[in-house]
């Protein structure tokens, strides 16, 4: 009887230790997201362009996915890198 006594408050103690860390989503997708790829990418006969930087376009997925219908549910940035001119980091922030 002592031995059970003795893994009923380890048993306890582990358990919020295994649950930490974790994310829990519920509901359900909605629409699809959009994909984003460099200007003429795209196999979508259906996309849009859209203008980063002058010079800088980006083809937009918008079929049947949450970028239809003219809406972009996010925002695109460019931030060029230092060691190049030609060359940067486009950020997609979805909304």
């Amino acid at each position: 009887m002592p031995c059970v006594l003795l893994l009923l408050p380890l048993t306890a103690f582990a358990a919020p230790a295994s649950q930490s860390g974790e994310i829990r989503f519920t509901g359900q997708i909605v629409d699809s997201g959009c994909a984003v790829e460099r200007a003429g990418a795209l196999s979508s006969s259906v996309s849009r362009q859209v203008e980063i930087k002058p010079g800088l376009q980006v083809d937009v997925d918008t079929y049947r996915n949450a970028c239809s219908h003219q809406v972009l549910p996010f925002s695109m940035t460019y931030e060029a890198l230092k060691t190049s001119s030609d060359k940067g980091i486009v950020t997609i922030t979805y909304l």
